[in-house]
This record gives C-alpha cells, sequence and structure tokens, in this order.
C-alpha cells in the first residue's frame, strides 16, 4: 500500500478544482482510502487528499466488451489504431490513465466523423473543452485530410 497527499488549488477560470495532479497520482492504482481536508489560505481555497493507494499490480485491467474499433470500415482501423497508440503515448508521458484522455469509444467515433477543427472535436460525446485545449490539436494532426473525389462526390451539381 502507497499514501500520497495532494493538494488542489482551487481554479476561478474553471470554477473548481483541477483534477490533473489527482488523476496523476492515481494512475494504475487503487484507490482504497481518501481522507480530505479543506482550508482556504491567502483568500484561496485549497483541498488536500491524503490517498491510501493499492499495489499497482493489485489492479486488474478491465474490458468492458469488445473493442469500439472492430466495428469500424476496413480503411478506418489503420487510423484508430494510430490515435490509440498516440493516446497511449502521450498518457505515459503525461502519467496518466488512458482513458483521461479519451475513451476507446471516442477515438472511433473520430475515426468514423473525422473531424477536422476544435469545434467538430467537440461534438464527439465526452471530448470537452479541457481535452481539446490539451490534446486537441494533436489528435487532429493524425487525422489525414479527407480525399479529394470524396469531398466531390458529396457536393450536387446541377446542369
Amino acid at each position: 500500500m502507497g499514501v500520497r497527499v495532494v493538494t488542489l488549488r482551487y481554479q476561478e477560470s474553471v470554477q473548481g478544482f483541477v483534477e490533473e495532479a489527482l488523476t496523476r497520482a492515481t494512475a494504475g492504482r487503487e484507490v482504497l482510502e481518501v481522507r480530505e481536508h479543506f482550508f482556504v489560505y491567502g483568500n484561496v481555497p485549497h483541498l488536500t487528499l491524503v490517498l491510501f493507494l493499492g499495489d499497482a499490480r493489485e489492479m486488474p485491467r478491465r474490458r468492458d466488451g469488445p473493442d469500439p474499433g472492430d466495428e469500424l470500415p476496413e480503411e478506418r482501423k489503420a487510423l484508430y489504431r494510430t490515435l490509440r497508440t498516440w493516446r497511449n503515448e502521450r498518457a505515459r508521458a503525461d502519467g496518466v490513465p488512458s482513458y483521461v484522455i479519451a475513451r476507446n469509444v471516442q477515438l472511433a467515433e473520430i475515426c468514423r466523423r473525422l473531424p477536422r477543427s476544435l469545434a467538430e472535436l467537440k461534438e464527439v460525446e465526452g471530448i470537452g473543452e479541457a481535452t481539446c485545449e490539451k490534446y486537441g490539436r494533436d489528435l487532429l494532426a493524425r487525422i489525414p485530410p479527407a480525399a479529394p473525389e470524396a469531398d466531390a462526390s458529396t457536393e450536387k451539381t446541377e446542369a
């Protein structure tokens, strides 16, 4: 068992506590118990959490069913694998669980929609402002440009 102490400072810009430090502290570990202490320092609210964590190898990997990428058309499966690889590497580098960046179901939906902007990316359920701000541009950079003939086939021509 491990113990970690994390102090979160209230952020006026998000009207709450940013959970990034908490996510990093618990990455890959089971939270057995939490003790919290709220205090104000310098007129700013703070929340200190004492986390009692299980050993990382005690936590089994969870599979909730089939991989959402299996349902994609063949031509989109390579993109799905690319996005998963990027997400997993980024999560390791950031010290967060991969689902913090994007769940597999969200990556599959991105492969279906092929968003071209942050606004279009935010239309994917579960992808919000914070995800777009931190990971959106990197994610969009991995989506190949649309094939010209695909764009032309969607346009209506009148004779």
